[in-house]
């Protein structure tokens, strides 16, 4: 074979490696991992470490875990573990003829297979938070805000907050948007029903997103001009949205650092509070966003102990410009991790888990108005 041709071969082969990890990454099993957050999609995300600190050490603290998802959480203890929401979507490999699971594929082929997500119970919902208010482990938690990023979790969500309502739970909170992985869901009646359950939520709702760019997971998609032009168009309505109902704004970006700001200096106001989280990405983008909007924040979670990216988001962030996040179930296992998280960030800044959760706590605070 003339050698020539082995630079387009191992293009095509890159090509179809990457369209694999991106056909595995859409499934909720290997351990729950978040393969759209893991430095290697094809591998499950690390586990944090025991924790060093006590319980005395914790007793006059308090954090909070600024990104979570407690409906998928939820719905693994649920359904005893992550083989669960099979069929919930049309598969896109299906529909270009290139999917080589079958009956086996855990997506759906044609409307006539489509399985609706079976909704959480409030049974299930309060036992889960009546633990949150109960579980010494969970005791200097004082803040948790969980993301809906599905337009099948916003019941989900809404029992979540309906139940701490009734429980008198004043520290869960969320945020609703479009995930990037799902940016074809974004259609104009997909908007209506986000802007809706932004008045139905109230005061709990905190933030627009997760919304964004994910280059990695939409890998073929972002090398199609019409594709990329569309995750860009959906990330800004999203945008626009939090700018309309005054709230935050929450992005995920993977491998997509310059349309990422591109989007941002295009449509958010520059005093506009936007979260970069669970970034493991450039440190240009970080200083760049950091720069541009003086209310960008930046979130760390446990990919510190396993992504070069997200450890140098760390050490280079200043503390007063970064929250923890477990982004649970996918980089940690339940918020009660944040501690933890804590203990490896001080170390690699050379301070304190005291100062660090402090600061960091301060930060949420601000950025979420929680408490206000």
């Amino acid at each position: 074979m003339a050698r020539d041709k082995w630079p387009i071969l191992l293009q095509v082969l890159l090509g179809q490696l990457a369209r694999a990890s991106s056909f595995f990454s859409r499934f909720r099993i290997f351990n729950g991992g978040c393969f759209c957050c893991a430095p290697d999609p094809s591998m499950p995300p690390p586990s944090i470490p025991p924790p060093r600190h006590t319980p005395e050490e914790l007793r006059d603290m308090a954090y909070c875990d600024a990104h979570c998802h407690l409906d998928i959480l939820l719905h693994n203890l649920k359904n005893g573990g992550t083989l669960w929401g099979g069929k919930e979507k049309i598969c896109k490999m299906w529909q270009t003829g290139d999917c080589w699971y079958g009956y086996d594929c855990q997506f759906a082929h044609g409307e006539h297979d489509l399985r609706p997500r079976k909704a959480l119970s409030a049974e299930h919902v309060e036992k889960y938070l009546l633990r949150v208010r109960s579980d010494p482990q969970m005791a200097s938690l004082k803040w948790v805000v969980t993301n809906c990023c599905e337009l099948e979790a916003i019941e989900d969500t809404k029992v979540i907050i309906e139940c701490a309502d009734q429980l008198g739970l004043d520290s869960v909170y969320c945020t609703l948007g479009c995930h990037p992985h799902d940016y074809r869901d974004f259609t104009e009646e997909a908007e209506k029903q986000l802007r809706e359950a932004i008045e139905v939520f109230g005061k709990r709702l905190v933030a627009v997103g997760e919304c964004g760019l994910d280059y990695c997971k939409n890998f073929d998609e972002s090398n199609d001009v019409d594709e990329r032009a569309r995750m860009m168009d959906v990330f800004a309505r999203q945008i626009r949205m939090g700018v309309d109902h005054n709230l935050p704004v929450v992005v995920h970006a993977r491998d997509a650092d310059a349309d990422t700001l591109e989007v941002l200096k295009r449509f958010l106001p520059k005093e506009h509070k936007v979260y970069i989280h669970a970034y493991q990405g450039g440190q240009k983008m970080m200083r760049e966003a950091l720069m541009e909007f003086p209310n960008c924040i930046f979130g760390v979670s446990s990919m510190v102990w396993c992504s070069e990216g997200a450890k140098a988001t760390a050490i280079h962030c200043p503390l007063e410009r970064m929250v923890l996040e477990t982004d649970a179930p996918y980089l940690a296992k339940e918020p009660f991790e944040i501690p933890s998280l804590a203990e490896k960030i001080a170390e690699l800044k050379g301070t304190t888990m005291q100062e660090v959760l402090k600061v960091t706590l301060d930060v949420s605070e601000k950025f979420y108005g929680l408490g206000d």
